[in-house]
């Protein structure tokens, strides 16, 4: 292992607040690069999303989503709990403000893993948030990815193309965009935007 690549994985990344979101069309990776740049940074926070959809296989309620009920979720709103939300696929999905709050408090790097519909609605409320877009290498090879989810029915699965269109569609929104071809160097490409937005002058 390289001296670069052992202080990549030591030195613990603190005390600069920052925002970063990470989108992608569903298949496109973001949840495994999110866990994989967590791996190596376990001070890195993660926005836990709350969600009304059901669980798939292997998630964990407060592991992977907030899951709650349409109620629950209805209640949230009212109180104005959430940062940014959105009705996707006939659920809801939200990011709460208590998130947020912790990450400047802390002054940690906290990882956002949302679409780009609620990505924009967080911009425009947090103008310094940092925001990736994963690339699939190919259409072919994300619609390859959605289609081999054995979750899902035929319905689900071609609803999911058609708003993995869209949100590609919409990548320009985005200040990067890396392509997840390799997921070794997709992860560096993400950890290297970090460090530089870490880095950049405050003032």
């Amino acid at each position: 292992m390289s001296a670069a690549r052992a202080n990549t994985t030591t030195h613990r990344w603190t005390g600069v607040p920052l925002l970063v979101v990470i989108s992608s069309p569903s298949g496109g990776g973001k949840s495994t690069v999110i866990r994989r740049l967590r791996q190596r940074h376990p001070e890195f926070l993660y926005s836990l999303s709350v969600t009304t959809r059901a669980k798939r296989a292997g998630e964990r309620q407060g592991q992977h989503y907030d899951f709650v009920t349409d109620i629950a979720f209805e209640q949230l709103i009212k109180k104005k709990q959430f940062v940014e939300w959105a009705r996707v696929h006939s659920d809801y999905y939200g990011t709460p403000k208590k998130n947020i709050t912790r990450a400047r408090r802390m002054k940690r790097v906290l990882l956002f893993d949302i679409d780009v519909q609620g990505a924009a609605t967080l911009r425009a409320g947090e103008p310094s948030v940092v925001s990736i877009f994963l690339l699939p290498p190919s259409w072919a090879v994300l619609r390859d990815r959605l289609i081999g989810r054995a979750s899902e029915t035929a319905e689900q699965q071609r609803q999911r193309l058609r708003t993995a269109r869209q949100e590609l569609a919409r990548r320009s929104e985005y200040e990067y965009w890396v392509t997840n071809d390799d997921l070794a160097t997709c992860v560096s490409d993400c950890e290297a935007i970090i460090r530089a937005e870490m880095l950049r002058n405050q003032e």
